[in-house]
């Protein structure tokens, strides 16, 4: 009797473990690279979306979220997406602008007022064009240009108020050709270390600062090693999410329309959600012994910074700078 039962139950047990498999058996994979950890709006918004994907298609799309850079930096990430390993990720444009560099742009410093004008350039038609050469030269799709990112900050062992502050100062940067300009430009020392890697740069004296949206400086307590936040508003950044646009049109139609609309859900959410923790983590900065510097001589960095768009010029295509100011211009008359 006792075997019986014990083969009844591992019988069972099978059966139940065939089925289990079975239901959770997707026909699509798609493995989704996030930087910002699992405790940011951007994961916490592809979660939502890998979530509702699965729900949609009955299961047939499973979207794995990878926060944390599990899967590379930028730069490896984008190769993974260039050769199909990758299939979706969360990408900042000065990265992509590393494969298309007209994209770099968008990381200008003091390039957008705001972002209801950044919003709606991308949408419009000069972020259509910079898509479409992309998805044709590259064989990548820019599936959302709206996951706002935020207004980065200054951070630093003292306070940053001018470009004197900034003179002979090691800055953690982007391996990006803006960013590294716009250091330059401020008479600081860019030094290009991969975004997990900060914290740990900060506290060994690799860098002596680096710059960011609060939320990031936030979830990475980089206030703790840098205690001084300095409010310079110098980019204001929307981050895209791309594919391989080969896997992308392997997809039947009806699972590329629902990819392509519960993207455009999360991308909102995740604009709602980092807007409001800008808002919200400034004072818990302050409560955990962060200084907030407001009193930023913000003048002064655009001056210095105007020099990067033309330093960078002859690695955009003719015009760039010319014609993304027309976008802006037309965008604000309207």
């Amino acid at each position: 009797m006792k075997f019986r039962i014990i083969r009844a139950a591992a019988v069972a047990a099978s059966i139940l473990a065939i089925s289990v498999g079975a239901a959770s058996a997707a026909d699509f994979k798609i493995r989704f690279s996030v930087g910002p950890g699992p405790d940011q709006p951007a994961a916490i918004a592809a979660q939502q979306f890998a979530d509702a994907v699965a729900a949609r298609s009955e299961g047939a799309v499973e979207v794995s979220v990878y926060p944390s850079e599990q899967l590379g930096g930028e730069p490896e990430v984008m190769q993974g997406i260039r050769i199909g390993g990758i299939q979706m990720a969360f990408m900042s444009p000065g990265a992509v602008g590393n494969l298309m560099p007209d994209y770099g742009i968008l990381n200008g410093p003091f390039l957008w007022k705001d972002w209801d004008t950044a919003r709606k350039v991308l949408d419009g038609p000069f972020g259509q064009s910079l898509n479409e050469e992309l998805r044709e030269s590259s064989g990548i799709r820019v599936l959302d240009t709206q996951w706002y990112w935020g207004w980065r900050q200054m951070t630093a062992e003292k306070p940053i108020r001018s470009v004197e502050d900034m003179q002979g100062m090691k800055m953690r940067s982007p391996n990006i050709p803006v960013f590294v300009g716009m250091f330059e430009a401020l008479g600081a020392n860019p030094t290009a270390i991969n975004f997990q890697e900060i914290y740990s740069a900060l506290q060994q004296g690799v860098a002596d600062g680096e710059e960011n949206p609060i939320p990031a400086i936030w979830s990475q307590r980089f206030y703790e090693v840098n205690p001084y936040i300095s409010m310079t508003n110098h980019i204001l950044q929307t981050n895209l999410i791309i594919v391989n646009d080969a896997f992308f049109m392997s997809l039947p139609e009806e699972y590329r329309t629902i990819i392509e609309e519960e993207i455009r859900k999360a991308g909102v959410a995740n604009t709602e959600m980092q807007m409001q923790a800008e808002a919200d983590l400034v004072a818990k900065i302050r409560e955990e012994g962060g200084t907030i510097i407001e009193d930023v001589d913000r003048e002064s960095f655009r001056k210095a910074t105007e020099a990067v768009y033309s330093d960078l010029a002859d690695t955009w295509s003719e015009g760039l700078y010319d014609r993304v100011q027309d976008a802006i211009a037309a965008v604000t008359d309207n």
